[in-house]
């Protein structure tokens, strides 16, 4: 046997233990890829939905809220223009 033939066995032998070392990163790559697809496809179908319950909740919420607040506020605001025109009358305004 010459020399050259040893080099293409080596090569070759090289080759088979590269392709050994990289096939279980392929497969995983591959069963990513393709787990990825399948989690797209129900996204497409899923998220749609939770997004018209998360805009229901919301707009639920905001209203309730408005109902809550809008008695605060309406006192606050009665309040405040209580005193304007308490201070208006009350003051001492001096000449000049």
């Amino acid at each position: 046997m010459d020399l050259a033939v040893w080099r293409d066995m080596s090569l070759l032998w090289l080759i088979f233990l590269s392709l050994i070392g990289v096939l279980p990163f392929a497969a995983l790559f591959f069963f990513a890829i393709k787990g990825m697809i399948q989690l797209r496809q129900l996204a497409k179908q899923y998220l749609p939905i939770a997004q018209d319950k998360a805009r229901l909740v919301a707009d639920t919420t905001d209203q309730i809220s408005q109902k809550v607040a809008s008695p605060i506020v309406n006192i606050h605001a009665k309040t405040a223009q209580v005193n304007g025109v308490r201070k208006a009358i009350f003051t001492r305004r001096t000449s000049p």
